[in-house]
């Protein structure tokens, strides 16, 4: 989710928490981050290739280090300067060099480990493909709309939808159910008539709280039980089922979250709160519970797929960083950013186990 888009409807993730501001990062760590022994770890402790994280770390520097203030974990207090110096510079070294041993040691033996409370929900999340066009017509009539300026920003979704909004369109999509999944997500990529590519990223919301619309479906007793029916698209599988069936009810439904998201062209979707998202250790945090910025290892369960199908689990243990937040992100919840490919959208839907998560300072 660039940073204030809605977040899923799925479940499943676990976090760690950090602290950042805007002019000074600063904020208080709430009681359920406790000082805790480090996890029993393998020289195996991270289950992904360690290169891209040596990119998202070296990312997070960059803009960390354009800030001041100190960084508040547990009951210690760091400068944001000492931070990186301490407990980002020498794991982005040893990421960079592909030394899983030293990388593995430093987590164990060079780090405080401060624990969120568990059980945490972890969903998953990923940047959408979707056919649209720059201009409407029969096909593509359904819009994504940019930030309107004045009271306009404040309207509801019901009133958006109502028409409010005429003249604020971005792009035109062809299919409603991809507004929808966009908004959920926060970005997207735009397949254009003509080949081109449009990214589009969250330019903000209208500041009204969120609804998660599946379960709104789900509580009037309108999503079946059992697996989810096979899907290529993006979104809830049985939602976008039961609105193509029910297009005349999408509205209404949609209507009901009040909370609405704009949309603004970018060069590259995927974007967080602090820059470029990374796939597999990027995620999304609750900033009244996690700090923006914190370094933190997760333990769960991800998905296998095979040919677009979900057709078993793993175990997941990995570094990761947060770097984004949403609206449907609350509470004990973390949701892990996965990418714009064919196993992003599989984990985007599947994806709801528990697990847990700690915070990361060097000692």
């Amino acid at each position: 989710m660039a940073a204030q888009s809605l977040r899923h409807f799925a479940a499943g993730a676990l976090v760690l928490a950090f602290s950042t501001g805007i002019a000074a990062i600063a904020r208080t760590a709430r009681a359920e981050l406790r000082a805790t022994k480090a996890p029993a770890l393998t020289v195996e402790c991270d289950d992904l290739e360690l290169a891209p994280l040596a990119d998202a770390l070296d990312q997070e520097i960059a803009q960390l280090g354009r800030r001041s203030g100190a960084l508040k974990i547990g009951e210690r207090s760091v400068p944001v300067a000492e931070y990186i110096a301490r407990t980002l510079k020498p794991l982005a070294e040893f990421a960079r060099a592909g030394d899983r041993t030293k990388l593995c040691g430093q987590l164990l033996y060079r780090m405080s480990w401060y624990q969120l409370d568990s059980p945490i929900l972890f969903t998953a999340y990923h940047t959408p493909s979707v056919r649209g066009s720059l201009t409407a017509d029969d096909t593509y009539r359904y819009p994504l709309y940019r930030r309107p300026k004045g009271p306009a920003a404040n309207y509801t979704t019901a009133q958006i939808l109502a028409g409010a909004l005429r003249g604020w369109e971005l792009v035109w999509l062809a299919d409603p159910y991809d507004a929808l999944a966009l908004h959920i997500e926060g970005a997207g990529i735009i397949q254009l008539p003509d080949g081109r590519l449009y990214p589009v990223g969250s330019d903000g919301h209208n500041g009204h709280p969120y609804q998660n619309v599946s379960k709104l479906l789900a509580a009037d007793g309108k999503l079946p039980q059992g697996a989810p029916p096979p899907s290529n698209q993006p979104g809830n599988p049985k939602a976008r089922h039961y609105f193509a069936q029910h297009a005349e009810e999408l509205p209404v439904y949609w209507g009901k979250n009040p909370h609405f998201v704009y949309f603004k062209a970018v060069a590259k979707a995927g974007g967080g709160k602090l820059g470029a998202l990374t796939p597999g250790r990027s995620i999304a945090i609750d900033e009244s519970r996690v700090p923006m910025g914190a370094l933190m290892y997760v333990r769960a369960q991800k998905p296998v797929v095979t040919n677009g199908a979900v057709t078993g689990w793993t175990p997941m243990g990995r570094v990761v960083l947060g770097q984004d937040t949403g609206a449907g992100i609350k509470g004990a919840r973390i949701d892990v950013y996965f990418g714009e490919d064919d196993y992003a959208l599989a984990a985007a839907q599947a994806m709801s186990v528990q697990g847990d998560a700690w915070v990361l300072l060097a000692n």
